[in-house]
């Protein structure tokens, strides 16, 4: 099958390099698994106008041909752009009538990180299901509305268009495109061979939550700066509305407005990140932690925590627990 990489000023050198080695690695195996000379993937690299392009990190890229000399092919590959996407986004707009004829002519495209902003800049992705980098995943429902955005996921697929989350989840859509249009058994031969970990399908315990303080609600920020010194103690928003001079009502409408949360979410999310932060360097015990994050029963915590990050307490320490010198 034909697989075009589409290369672009300021995209991510190490997802075009990734694909292109997990492609020629699909080949390599199966070549060698079949006895046979044919080949699986035939890829091409192009830019819009077939010059190079200097990548996201200052390595030239020197594509094969410019977009408008792809006649005809069945995959399409956005990489990522790290994180200029926004400001790139109008540098960009020439590739998009690009996308549009060849998903018209039923190409299946799949991007790479914030490459889904520029599938969604071409209006490919409304009332599609898409993910994205969870860190840009707030600009693009804000920018998209129209698109079902599940910044949880690594890879998602719905009406030949494929997106996968940050960098590294760039290996399990790639596994998911050999097994899609090869077979299960040649995607487990690359993973193993290349080694890349299979079966990741959420990427929220990689997820960090932002609190937004760049608002001008000063009292918010008095109580935002309160919860940051008090995240242990038995907290009633009831008493603190009062203590700093709101309405109840009052006070839940501006926390949210200025926070994009609401006074429960904000503290439970306060509480979760530093748990994680805890968990991550320390060896303190996750009762301990519990405790510390202002929590009194470990196993409600413990319960939280798995259903906002999607890991328990000690996967999470062994997934990201930092070592000690």
């Amino acid at each position: 099958m034909k697989v075009t990489v589409v290369i672009a000023d300021s995209c991510s050198s190490a997802g075009v390099a990734t694909a292109l080695e997990a492609f020629e690695s699909a080949n390599i195996l199966h070549q060698a698994k079949t006895q046979k000379k044919a080949r699986i993937f035939d890829v091409e690299t192009a830019s819009l106008d077939g010059k190079p392009v200097q990548s996201q990190g200052g390595l030239a890229l020197a594509p094969e041909k410019k977009l408008s000399e792809v006649d005809r092919t069945d995959l399409i590959l956005v990489p990522g752009f790290l994180f200029k996407v926004l400001s790139l986004l109008p540098n960009l707009t020439g590739i998009l009538p690009w996308l549009s004829k060849h998903y018209a002519q039923k190409a299946t495209i799949a991007s790479m990180c914030t490459g889904s902003f520029l599938i969604a800049e071409a209006g490919l992705l409304d009332a599609k299901l898409a993910t994205t980098h969870w860190y840009f995943a707030s600009e693009f429902k804000r920018r998209y509305p129209s698109v079902k955005l599940s910044e949880q996921h690594t890879v998602t697929e719905d009406q030949g268009i494929i997106c996968s989350g940050g960098a590294t989840a760039a290996n399990d859509m790639l596994l998911h495109l050999i097994r899609k249009f090869v077979s299960n058994e040649l995607a487990s031969e690359c993973s193993k061979k290349m080694l890349v970990d299979t079966g990741r399908t959420n990427q929220t315990p990689y997820i960090m939550q932002s609190f937004r303080r760049n608002h001008e609600d000063l009292n918010v920020k008095r109580v935002q700066v309160w919860l940051d010194d008090n995240i242990m103690s038995m907290i009633a928003f009831e008493d603190v509305a009062k203590d700093f001079g709101f309405g109840a009502r009052n006070f839940t409408r501006r926390f949210k407005t200025a926070t994009e949360m609401t006074p429960t979410e904000y503290l439970q999310n306060l509480r979760i990140e530093k748990a994680k932060y805890l968990l991550e360097t320390t060896k303190h015990s996750v009762s301990k932690i519990t405790y510390e994050v202002g929590y009194q029963d470990t196993s409600s915590f413990s319960k939280l925590f798995k259903d906002r990050v999607n890991i328990s307490p000690c996967d999470y320490r062994k997934k990201f627990h930092l070592p000690t010198k």
